[in-house]
Order: C-alpha cells, then structure tokens, then sequence
C-alpha cells in the first residue's frame, strides 16, 4: 500500500467517525415491537416503556450494539441507571441500557440496545441474566460488605 492509499483510508476513516459522531437524525427505527415486550415483560417499569416509545431514530455502531441516543448527544445526557433484559423473539436477549434523563417527563431516556446472544455466541434468556446477576450481586456483598 503507498502512502497516498494509507493517507486516502485514514481520511475517509475519520470522515466516517465524523458523521457518525454528529448525526443527531440516524436512521428510521420502529420501536413498536420493542414497547410491546417491554409493556410484557417490564410490568414494573412502566416509565421505560414510554421512554422506549420515544425511540425512533437508531445509530448503529456495530453488529452487538446500536444507539437509541445520538452520539452527539452522549457527553451531555449519558448518566447511567442501569441494564434490564428483554427477551426478543427475533433478536434474542437485549441488555437495554437506561439512562437517566432530567429533560424527559419520566426522568429516563433508552441509551441503546446490546445484541446479547451475538455477544455471547449462543442463546440466553432475560431471566436467566436477571439471575447470573442476582449471583453477582450475593458473591460482590459476600466479599465487600458493608458497616
């Protein structure tokens, strides 16, 4: 590869990195079927389910996770609440990241959604997350506990 090639690939590389990290449009995304399992399976968390509604705009950054939330706006409204799980027949098990946010009514905004069974290479279930996290949680206060 010559230089110019070299140099030719890093421009548009970084011309890439550019547009994503200010597109504050992204690309159309229906959030219907999403709203519907999280009405299903988050029956405590209904605000989420309203904040889940609000998405519809995607900013995929790769094959395991897409934004809900434009990258433009990340530094300014990306406070972390947490991850609930949500099983998706199609996509299998998401980890949905939940942000708080004080300029929605519900105090929350979906961040985006993690592609679990992509990650992990097979097949898993929100509840059996729910629960590795649950054992997560007994061995860390087993080992730190507190006064």
């Amino acid at each position: 590869m010559d230089h110019r090639t070299h140099h030719d690939a890093y421009e548009q590389d970084y011309l890439a990195w550019y547009l994503r990290s200010t597109d504050t449009t992204g690309e159309p995304f229906d959030p219907s079927q999403l709203v519907q399992l999280a009405y299903q399976q988050w029956k405590d968390h209904p605000k989420l389910v309203v904040a889940f509604a609000r998405c519809t705009a995607q900013w995929p950054s790769s094959a395991y996770y897409t934004y809900l939330l434009a990258p433009a706006y990340h530094q300014e409204r990306w406070r972390f609440a947490g991850s609930l799980f949500l099983d998706h027949p199609t996509w299998g098990t998401l980890a949905v990241d939940v942000l708080h946010d004080t300029n929605s009514l519900e105090g929350f905004t979906i961040g985006g959604i993690e592609f679990l069974d992509r990650v992990m290479g097979r097949t898993t279930s929100a509840g059996a997350m729910n629960s590795t996290r649950l054992q997560m949680q007994v061995v860390h206060r087993a080992q730190y506990p507190t006064n």
